[in-house]
Parts: C-alpha cells; sequence; structure tokens
C-alpha cells in the first residue's frame, strides 16, 4: 500500500509552532454577518419571498428565483414522484 506524505494538520501546527509562525484567526473576530442588516434587492418570481444582497439566485429568461431545487421545480412545475404515479399504474 503506498505512503501517504502529506503532512496532516497536526504536523503542520507543530511545525508553525517551532517557527513562531501561528495560525491568525483574526478573520473570525467579527463573526458572520447579520442577515437582518442585508438589503432586499429582488423578491423570488416562484415563492415570492425576499432576495437579499450577495444571495445566489437562478435567472429564467427574466425571472430571477432562488438557486434552490424548491423554487426551481415549483416555477417550472416539476414534481418528483415514482414511475408508477407518473404512468398512473396501481398496485
Amino acid at each position: 500500500m503506498p505512503q501517504n506524505n502529506t503532512p496532516s494538520l497536526y504536523h503542520w501546527y507543530i511545525e508553525a509552532s517551532r517557527k513562531d509562525e501561528r495560525m491568525n484567526l483574526d478573520r473570525f473576530s467579527q463573526g458572520l454577518p447579520d442577515p437582518q442588516d442585508a438589503d432586499v434587492l429582488a423578491y423570488c418570481d416562484c415563492c415570492g419571498k425576499e432576495i437579499y444582497e450577495g444571495e445566489e439566485v437562478y435567472t429564467v429568461y427574466d425571472a430571477v428565483i432562488h438557486a434552490e431545487d424548491e423554487c426551481l421545480f415549483g416555477y417550472f412545475g416539476i414534481e418528483k414522484m415514482t414511475i408508477e404515479e407518473a404512468l398512473g399504474v396501481e398496485k
């Protein structure tokens, strides 16, 4: 079996500590941005809910919808079902 020569995170930390180059965690000091501070830029053409600044969306022709399966499927009227239900076959 070939050996994995990639150093683990533990080994990386030990090496960095020896060099006194510790990991900088300042990026976590402010926490996550408050979603209530985000600006509403549009409303989903499927569910009608707010779409906030920085949120990912799908554009379908001229429509803007949430980048979620529920909104995408709802916009096109796609339903998930078994093959028997789709063919109207009763068990």
